[in-house]
């Protein structure tokens, strides 16, 4: 009795430790799905595109599947593996029951490690027979029909090895085949198996010291360097339309191209940010899905190869649904679920879209496609769930724009950071104000034109007589320098040559220019600064203005010293900020000018940035001729000169803030070290 008393007991303080402290349970999924943001080009989460829906390869299955390593999925959603270490090919129905073995029969279509398969909409099942270096064709019952060798040509490389990985065949018959360790591109051949030729091979990429060595050595020392080959094809995928998507290791452009059957590459070899990629796949929205072997991501790119978002991951050490060990291949079904074997796991994962992934992708292809007002609903769905993406703002953005809500669409192309879309939609805006206010805008101009114009002559001399003090007249004098070094450089530097500027005036040019250079930053038009502003780096924006002005001071009175250089220091210094006015004086109407045009206009607002920083730079060079009296020649050299000097003074100081910290962090370890034993 005392014993079922104590198990009474213990039951029920374990129910209640139940109660007040439950055990959490998470439902996280095992992989993340971000996208890189264009503003920030940070990596931020999002919710899922896809999740995990099962796996294929244990059960339900005459023998488990052994080291797949190639998929495809037919018109009809009947899914077929290359099941290389069990040689023959597997064939699934759309919910992945399995339903029968191919090529694992002895006789003629016996295969031999088989990498790839493809199959036709007349039901051909072409196999690249990799251990068998053959091609072989099984009719849809899975019966052997025929086998294509090596073809024999005069245009084919003696020593090439016909090693077959993976194959498709377009709507001729002619088979496009990837050949293990080739860097010709993919082998031709016709229905009958002759060789065509190769198809798209990729380019030779030389790096810049082979090209250096190439323009030094002989044709014999050329020949004993070793040949730089292009990255070897390693995949090939058809698209609906036709389009071969061929994916590439080893290169830094073309990993994934796009090709025609002329061979042309609609992504136009440019560079995918991709690691190792093992195949791609295509879905009926011509929605790209790409894979990588080393980290086992899937990218997703809209139809112009622009990425969208990439999901999952790799784990050698861990078997769990939604991770990778060793992907192989992937393939995608009418249904959009994306299907990937897994040669280390032995198995196939699918993965279906989530209502999220939906969404997005859905008003993605009709942005795409420029249906905009269509998109809206989706775009209003994404953005309840998600205000991160940039795409989003740019959609509606696009559909405010159709319905000529002109001002809100400026509002959701700044949120996506869009300055076209910006520039298009300001363009309407700024064309009905002036519509609408042109004449009250002149009116309103003639008016305060007059009227100043009155006040100065009512209050001009009342002002003159109150600045006739000698302590303002003396600043006046010379802030009336400002325009005459604009004006009439030669004459204000010989000025300054003979004056001693006060430091108040010096202090409030540098103020100004700082100033100036802060309200740039925040103040200019959006087209000119399409980004994060609260990403800038305000210290680092402003020294970028002060520190090269410092330094040159510094180094233009050091250097012109030892070349025989009339100007002091104090010269130097009060020259080297009056050559700066230019600066003063005409940012202003750039500021107020880049909120006034657009993208076309732009060369406007440019072109008076280019006369600013030029008219400084002459400034600078008239001021080194100037001060310390030399001639045309002597300045040039002294400003080459004072140029290597302002460098060589930047790589010391880097080198000595580096030290400098390393110094600080050793000493910050002995501190550590000292106070944990003592």
């Amino acid at each position: 009795m005392k014993l079922q008393s104590s198990y009474k007991l213990v039951i029920a303080l374990t129910l209640v430790f139940s109660i007040l402290f439950p055990l959490t349970a998470s439902a996280r999924l095992p992989y993340k799905t971000w996208f890189v943001d264009d503003a920030t080009d940070r990596w931020l989460d999002i919710q899922a595109l896809y999740v995990p829906k099962g796996t294929i390869g244990y059960g339900d299955i005459d023998i488990p599947i052994q080291g797949p390593s190639d998929l495809y999925i037919d018109k009809d959603d009947y899914v077929y593996l290359a099941d290389t270490n069990n040689n023959r090919i597997v064939v699934f129905d759309a919910d992945g029951q399995y339903m029968r073995s191919i090529g694992n029969a002895e006789g003629e279509g016996a295969l031999s490690s088989p990498g790839g398969v493809f199959v036709t909409d007349e039901g051909l099942i072409f196999v690249a027979d990799t251990g068998n270096k053959r091609i072989v064709v099984f009719n849809q019952e899975g019966h052997y029909e025929r086998a294509y060798e090596k073809p024999e040509s005069p245009l084919l490389p003696k020593d090439y090895h016909f090693v077959p990985s993976k194959i498709v065949v377009d709507k001729r018959g002619v088979m496009y085949v990837v050949v293990k360790n080739s860097y010709q591109g993919l082998l031709r051949m016709n229905d009958i198996g002759e060789f065509t030729g190769f198809f798209g091979s990729n380019k030779t990429e030389l790096s810049l010291l082979t090209r250096f060595k190439n323009m030094f050595l002989n044709q014999e020392q050329l020949e004993k360097e070793v040949a730089n080959r292009p990255g070897a094809i390693e995949n090939v995928t058809q698209a609906d339309n036709g389009f071969l998507l061929t994916t590439s290791s080893g290169t830094f452009k073309g990993q994934i191209k796009k090709l025609n059957a002329g061979g042309k590459d609609a992504f136009l070899n440019k560079g995918f940010l991709e690691n190792q990629l093992i195949d791609t796949a295509i879905d009926s929205d011509n929605f790209l899905y790409a894979m990588s072997g080393e980290w086992g991501e899937i990218s997703v790119y809209d139809p112009y190869g622009n990425v969208l978002a990439y999901f999952g991951g790799t784990d050698k050490a861990a078997s769990q649904q939604g991770i990778f060990n060793y992907p192989t291949s992937l393939a995608i079904n009418s249904k959009k679920e994306i299907w990937v074997a897994d040669s280390s796991l032995s198995v196939i994962q699918i993965y279906s879209r989530t209502a999220f992934g939906e969404a997005f992708l859905k008003a993605t292809k009709l942005y795409v496609e420029g249906s905009y007002e269509e998109s809206k609903v989706y775009w209003d769905a994404v953005v309840k769930q998600n205000g991160m993406l940039d795409l989003p703002y740019k959609g509606i953005g696009k559909v405010l724009l159709q319905e000529k809500s002109y001002e809100e669409a400026m509002q959701y192309f700044q949120e996506s950071y869009d300055a076209e879309g910006y520039s298009e939609s300001f363009w309407s805006v700024r064309e009905e104000w002036i519509h609408n206010h042109i004449v009250n805008a002149a009116l309103l101009l003639i008016v305060l034109s007059v009227l100043l114009r009155w006040m100065y002559k009512r209050f001009s001399g009342r002002v003159y007589n109150r600045l006739q003090s000698p302590w303002l007249s003396k600043y006046l004098e010379e802030i009336k320098d400002f325009w005459y070094v604009m004006l009439h450089p030669y004459e204000g530097f010989y000025r300054l040559k003979e004056r001693r500027i006060s430091l108040l005036i010096i202090a409030t040019i540098i103020l100004l220019v700082i100033g100036l250079r802060l309200l740039s930053i925040y103040s200019m038009g959006f087209i000119y600064h399409p980004f994060d502003l609260g990403r800038v780096n305000v210290l680092l924006e402003v020294s970028l203005l002060i520190v090269p002005w410092a330094t040159w001071s510094i180094s233009n009175y050091l250097v012109s010293t030892i070349k025989g250089g009339e100007g002091r220091f104090r010269e130097v210094l009060q020259a080297s900020t009056y050559a700066l006015v230019p600066y003063v004086v005409l940012m202003i109407p750039i500021i107020f000018l880049s909120n006034l045009v657009v993208l076309e206009e732009r060369i406007i607002v440019d072109s008076l940035i280019y006369v600013m920083w030029v008219w400084i730079a002459v400034n600078f060079f008239i001021m080194t001729q100037v001060i310390h009296n030399f001639d045309f020649m002597e300045a040039v050299k002294n400003v080459g000169v004072t140029i290597f000097t302002i460098s060589v003074i930047w790589i010391f100081a880097v080198i000595l803030s580096a030290l400098s910290y390393n110094l600080f962090d050793f000493m910050k370890q002995i501190y550590r070290e000292v106070t944990l034993y003592v």
